[in-house]
């Protein structure tokens, strides 16, 4: 297979062996933003490179049957969620996949053993009669020795961001990720962590270049990267217009939300809260983000959907309102936008740490309803762009690795 090896030339970045977590006794980084002024990063060139495929699997869905997938329960079937697959097999965890805007794409992070950091990915979904039962062309998109997360689609899939460390990992530093001590839970930020873009990647997984462009111009596959504060910069997700992208970052040393335009420029924080602010998305008119917070540092993520303020000249200059949703004694996270704008998906722990289950609600936190019920921790739920098909990351299979899951999707009635 081919693979993208980062190699940032012109940069100084290069992959180096080591990954981390952010130092809880470091110097919190300076705030620094991209003027008005201020061009656009420079695009470089990516050199690809031969190598072996790991020992991963991407079945149909006999082939998942046979391998033991945890048959849903009745309660999923009877009209919410059916014919559910198991999309990856074999990766030692995979997860937070996102579709592409035509839905034969998706892009996810997994861990290969030894391998114990996340790396991107790329899958085509295979689809038979309108139903999903795998996927097939997998290729990794990033290093090894680094980590790297949150990959997401431009709409109109011919970019892709993500987040990643390659080139500035701390071997000193931690493990990174969502992390269970105790009852409680603890995050951790890489400080290498820093928002890059993949622009014309189809033009390197199809035969046929995909990328209108004039004659003679270069269409090659090429990154960027956005952010460069030498700290936490990920969780970035591209607003539906296209103009922009919202991301989390710990760069004043306490974790809020940004937004920049999609070319890296024009930083603009969102919130500015005592503790943690994240996992932002967009909402189909691209007025609005839904979020998570631990603001009262209890260690309970609640979700919030905040307003966004625009100027005469339809730039986002901060938060107009904020709604918080959730206010209760679990941890709500991983909150997404139904295509409709008006309900929101997220997991939640109300029915135990070793089992987050999904719930739906309206944007007003009104008819919450249970989505999913098997058992096995079912996390970071996302709708595809015709809102048919849920996709999220599940332990419900045999192996009780965390792996991508797809269904289709029905409205819950009364919702």
């Amino acid at each position: 297979m081919i693979r993208f090896a980062l190699a940032f030339v012109g940069v100084g970045l290069f992959a180096i062996a080591g990954c981390g977590s952010s130092d809880p006794h470091a110097a919190p980084a300076v705030l620094t933003t991209r003027p008005a002024t201020e061009p656009a990063p420079q695009e470089l060139l990516i050199p690809l490179h031969e190598s072996i495929a790991p020992p991963w699997k991407f079945g149909t869905g006999s082939e998942m049957a046979e391998s033991g997938q945890a048959a849903p329960v009745a309660e999923e079937e009877k009209a919410i969620l059916g014919d559910a697959v198991q999309v990856t097999s074999g990766f030692a965890k995979a997860g937070e996949a996102y579709f592409g805007p035509d839905m034969k794409w998706v892009i996810f992070q997994a861990a290969v053993k030894p391998e114990q950091q996340y790396q991107m990915y790329l899958a085509k979904l295979e689809w038979k009669d309108g139903k999903c039962v795998g996927a097939i062309q997998p290729r990794q998109l990033t290093p090894g020795n680094s980590r790297n997360t949150c990959g997401y689609f431009s709409p109109d899939g011919h970019s892709i961001i993500f987040a990643s460390t390659a080139g500035k990992e701390r071997p000193d530093e931690p493990s990174g990720g969502y992390q269970r001590e105790g009852r409680n839970y603890r995050w951790s930020f890489p400080n290498g962590m820093e928002i890059y873009k993949l622009s014309n990647w189809q033009n390197e997984f199809n035969p046929v270049p995909q990328v209108a462009s004039a004659p003679g111009a270069d269409t090659a596959p090429k990154m960027t990267r956005l952010t460069d504060n030498d700290s936490y910069d990920a969780e970035g997700a591209y607003s539906p217009d296209g103009k922009w992208i919202c991301f989390t970052s710990m760069r004043t040393g306490d974790g809020d939300i940004y937004v920049m335009k999609a070319d890296g420029s024009n930083a603009v924080r969102i919130t500015n809260n005592p503790g943690y602010d994240g996992g932002p998305f967009f909402s189909p008119d691209s007025k609005r983000l839904v979020y998570r917070s631990d603001r009262k540092k209890n260690d309970l993520l609640q979700v919030f959907v905040g307003d966004l303020a625009f100027d005469d000249a339809g730039n986002i200059t901060g938060l107009k309102e904020e709604h918080q949703l959730t206010n209760d004694e679990n941890v709500n996270w991983g909150p997404s936008w139904h295509p409709d704008g008006k309900h929101i998906i997220y997991a939640t722990s109300k029915h135990g740490h070793q089992n987050y289950e999904l719930y739906m609600m309206r944007d007003d936190a009104s008819h919450q309803t249970r989505i999913t019920y098997t058992d096995g921790a079912d996390i970071l739920p996302v709708l595809s762009p015709d809102g048919k098909y849920l996709m999220w990351t599940s332990k419900r299979a045999k192996e009780k690795t965390s792996q991508i899951f797809l269904g289709k999707f029905t409205m819950p009635e009364g919702s």
